[in-house]
């Protein structure tokens, strides 16, 4: 057991602000409040820090594209395929990269990894923390969401028309798929893994996580999305604030790009910096991201600044990098707050998150202290 005392509590969950303490046990938290005494538990006095939820970066390779190693050659595409939906993210990940080391010290315990860009169609997403002894118990989940991509970016196909019709041509097919399955006319010899992964995606059971950044890309994906009666993501958005009606219409979540990317490219080019803020004024639900490699991971902290530098609330900001993730992945019951029986994920910081001077002084996974300065 370990018990954190006397600290400045951000729940973020019902926005409340609570001084007290903290009880966990067995990687859960199982108390929150004043004067918590139990003889048994390891105390910590935090004399007035500030604890906040672990923060989870919802769209990353990290692991696929090791530290030192290129983009261009990493593993988070294969260049010879348009669609790679049946293979898992998980098989390629070196949970040994030191970038998981540095996401612990800048309070990220959790992430999703996913395939890059180049492929329409791409892999199947895992989540994960950025720390623990057993590897098996860091997975969340093996299968979040499908990575898919339109726009400039996919390489096989040559034009958005191209892209756009490799996806569309898969759900078409995985749907068919999926009906002869249900009526047991699919043989052995007939099996297809593309069409297997995309049949929780035809039934709504897990999101398609579109990277789309152009207008006309935005809109292409609520088609889709309309279309085949699926769940969406929006992942970028740079120019979300041209749709922000149809975005809220549709209730899309949103995962916006870092600010200290590069916007000079075709698809980033009339990206607004107070794009955040127009997002949440409306209601819908945003969440920010590193992109690492794009970013480093361990500059989430720094990019939720810059969207408060552009207007973006204070309450919204930690939302994006917090609960806002775990509910579009439908995971608010494990992470994203700090809340009875939810895992022990825990950043402890000498001050206001969102100051550029604060420190990072402890963070906890799942009860166990994996970072401390």
């Amino acid at each position: 057991m370990l018990l954190l005392k006397n600290a400045k509590i951000i729940t973020v969950d019902d926005e409340n602000i609570t001084y007290g303490d903290i009880l966990i046990d067995k990687g859960k938290i199982k108390r929150i409040g004043p004067n918590i005494c139990e003889i048994n538990a390891k105390k910590i006095d935090l004399k007035n820090m500030i604890v906040i939820p672990g923060l989870i970066d919802i769209s990353t390779s990290i692991g696929l594209i090791e530290s030192g190693v290129k983009v261009e050659v990493g593993s988070s595409n294969e260049k010879n395929q348009d669609s790679i939906s049946g293979f898992k993210v998980l098989d390629g990940i070196n949970f040994k990269d030191e970038y998981f080391e540095e996401a612990l010290k800048s309070g990220v315990t959790t992430v999703v990894v996913s395939s890059g860009n180049l492929n329409a169609l791409g892999a199947q997403s895992c989540v994960i923390k950025t720390g623990g002894e057993n590897l098996e118990q860091r997975i969340i989940s093996s299968f979040v969401d499908i990575k898919a991509t339109l726009g400039d970016e996919p390489k096989k196909s040559f034009s958005r028309m191209g892209v756009v019709n490799t996806i569309r041509e898969s759900l078409v097919k995985a749907k068919e798929y999926m009906e002869k399955k249900t009526n047991d006319q699919i043989e052995f010899e007939d099996y297809n893994a593309i069409y297997e992964s995309l049949i929780p995606v035809i039934k709504g059971e897990i999101p398609l996580k579109i990277t789309a950044n152009r207008i006309q890309d935005i809109l292409k994906a609520i088609e889709l999305k309309n279309e085949f009666g699926i769940s969406i993501i929006i992942n970028g958005c740079a120019e979300g604030y041209m749709a922000i009606d149809e975005l809220y219409q549709n209730e899309i979540p949103v995962i916006l790009e870092s600010l200290l990317g590069d916007n000079s490219s075709i698809e980033n080019i009339n990206r607004r910096d107070d794009i955040g803020n127009l997002l949440c004024e409306k209601g819908i639900k945003t969440s920010l991201s590193t992109h690492h490699p794009d970013i480093n991971i361990e500059l989430l902290l720094l990019s939720a600044c810059l969207m408060a530098k552009n207007g973006m609330e204070y309450e919204d900001i930690l939302k994006s990098i917090t609960i806002n993730p775990s509910h579009t992945l439908s995971l608010e019951r494990r992470i994203g707050s700090i809340k009875v029986e939810k895992d022990a994920d825990l950043v402890v910081l000498d001050g206001d998150p969102f100051k550029s001077m604060t420190n990072i002084i402890m963070t906890i996974i799942d009860g166990v202290i994996v970072y401390e300065k």
